[in-house]
């Protein structure tokens, strides 16, 4: 039995809207997230943002539009996050661990104990592209009858931030796990650091073969992203493939690699 959570943890969690197309979409989801006393939004490359459509979907909701922020690409976006969380109804065959959003919202309220977490919404049409599902620690996915699943973009954000409200405000709950914050999990730019630093040296060994490449780049991010390694951990798997990658044909290396590495390897945390 875990102590119950304020609410002031939902603060720390992101929504991230990839792609938006349409702002009136956009104000049904600030309406949600204002229901449910979620405070960060964030839009990846909007179609069009339109202000004046958002207050009219969602009235007397100047202070939340100040606090919205505009991204050009995704890995921006998530830069900070310690977890993130794909929504997506579609099934897929190397798909990311799943859950519903009541299953899924301890994990996300446990790592407002450390962090921010994001959970990304796909564009109305299209929803998320396979290689951002790919990329996340979990699925999404809303149970809705299968003979008519579809749910537009407000409904899906409400009902997830709805879960998160119940599961921040119960009395008791299930947490995953108790986070140590001497070492956080992860962002996603310390964990992108750490697995381009191995895909380069196993590159560069040969490892991966003609056509297998991107299958087995998946698989190995996929596996990383089960440990949920902590910030020092990530320090550690770059640092490995830095060594690594200076007995292996250093000379083959890409320049850009060499130059970010400096004259040494990786600098890892004190902790560490």
């Amino acid at each position: 039995m875990s102590p119950s959570l304020p609410t002031p943890a939902l603060d720390r969690i992101i929504i991230i809207l990839v792609e938006p197309r349409d702002p009136s979409n956009i104000g049904g989801v600030v309406r949600a997230m204002m229901n449910m006393g979620l405070q960060r939004l964030r839009l990846v490359n909007p179609l069009v943002y339109s202000p004046e459509r958002v207050e009219a979907a969602a009235h007397r909701s100047a202070i939340f539009r100040e606090g919205i922020e505009v991204y050009d690409d995704l890995p921006s976006a998530l830069a900070d996050a310690n977890l993130v969380v794909a929504a997506s109804a579609r099934r897929r065959r190397l798909a990311p661990r799943g859950g519903t959003p009541r299953q899924l919202a301890p994990i996300l309220l446990d790592h407002t104990r450390t962090g921010s977490p994001a959970i990304l919404f796909g564009r109305e049409d299209w929803g998320l592209p396979n290689e951002v599902v790919d990329q996340a620690h979990y699925q999404l996915s809303i149970p809705t009858d299968p003979a008519y699943p579809s749910l537009n973009l407000a409904q899906a954000v409400l009902l997830t931030a709805y879960e998160l409200r119940q599961a921040a405000v119960a009395e008791t709950g299930e947490a995953a796990m108790l986070l140590d914050s001497d070492d956080p999990p992860a962002t996603e730019a310390e964990f992108t650091a750490a697995l381009d630093s191995l895909h380069t040296v196993l590159q560069v060994a040969g490892f991966y073969k003609p056509g297998q490449e991107p299958a087995k780049r998946l698989k190995l991010g996929r596996l990383l992203r089960r440990a949920q390694p902590t910030s020092s951990e990530t320090g550690l798997l770059r640092a490995i493939g830095y060594v690594l990658g200076k007995h292996v044909h250093p000379e083959e290396q890409p320049s850009g690699d060499r130059e970010d590495a400096g004259a040494k390897a990786p600098d890892l945390p004190a902790r560490a």
